[in-house]
């Protein structure tokens, strides 16, 4: 078994045709096919099945994808890595949108004192998203807010947080000190959108109390339903960090709602093949607590 195979193996994977493959690798078709069969024959597995003229992947294609995607790209890191010495090198982070816009520019700011010569390249993405980028190794490492559920990825919890409902001091709630939730069921809810952790947690916690709430508004901006809210157009429950201003001036108000749980946590979340590089694990470290950022201690 060589990388040669591996990389055919990707391609087919990637393009879902073994004419796909061969154009993109600038190699005969019939090489590939012969590559596919050498590597099923390694292995002792089908890794593609074959129906109507077109291939599916099987549960072993899928897991090998995770290993060859990874080792792909291992090699492609060291021959980057070799080609480059003496010049900076780049750390792909991927983050959900509470932590991406309150915590991250500190651990960023933190990781730069200790690796000035290392590029951070940042996507700001929801859960979901950054699950995919990192199973696709589009992401070193990634910052979330919600359960990770690939066994492929180890997901590390760092710290806690929580949501809070908000409405208009407008609002007839607004001289509320909690409400139950029930009483939600009748609201206009504006939420995050699905595949948020945001979105997840929420609905999570209304199924345990018995409700499913449809909302009349869905955003990936968490800005614009605050901005729904202040007009009080309807009600949101968002991370307490994303409101927290908005609530110290006046602009909207925090309820409590009794018997739900929104505390959640943050986590750390990486592939457990990923290469564990110096950088890696600063970064790592510094957003774990091993480095108190300017944020935290203001």
């Amino acid at each position: 078994m060589t990388l040669r195979h591996l990389k055919i193996f990707l391609a087919v994977y990637e393009t879902g045709s073994t004419t796909a493959a061969a154009e993109e690798l600038l190699i005969a078709q019939p090489s590939v096919s012969v590559a596919l069969k050498e590597l099923e024959e390694h292995y002792g597995v089908r890794v593609f099945e074959r129906m109507s003229k077109r291939l599916y992947v099987t549960q072993a294609g899928q897991e090998l994808y995770q290993y060859a995607r990874h080792l792909v790209s291992l090699f492609e890191e060291t021959e980057d890595a070799m080609k480059s010495l003496g010049t900076s090198g780049t750390l792909h982070v991927g983050s959900s949108v509470t932590i991406g816009n309150y915590f991250l520019p500190g651990y960023i700011r933190a990781f730069r004192k200790e690796f000035p010569q290392v590029r951070v390249r940042v996507t700001v993405e929801n859960t979901d998203t950054i699950e995919n980028l990192l199973l696709g190794n589009g992401i070193d490492v990634g910052l979330v807010e919600g359960r990770i559920h690939n066994p492929f990825l180890v997901q590390v919890p760092y710290r806690k947080d929580r949501l809070v409902m908000i409405c208009s001091p407008e609002h007839p709630y607004a001289s509320y000190q909690s409400i139950v939730p029930e009483v939600l069921a009748a609201e206009d809810m504006l939420l995050r959108e699905k595949g948020s952790a945001v979105r997840e947690l929420f609905d999570i916690r209304m199924a345990e109390a018995g409700m499913e709430i449809e909302p009349v508004w869905e955003s990936v901006s968490t800005r614009a339903l605050v901005r729904a809210v202040r007009e009080n157009m309807g009600i949101s429950v968002l991370p307490y960090y994303l409101v927290e201003e908005d609530i110290r001036r006046g602009e909207v108000k925090s309820v409590a709602v009794e018997r739900v749980d929104f505390t959640r946590e943050f986590s750390i979340v990486y592939h457990r093949n990923k290469y564990h590089s110096e950088a890696f694990d600063a970064f790592v470290r510094i957003c774990s607590g091993g480095v108190e950022t300017e944020r935290e201690k203001g």
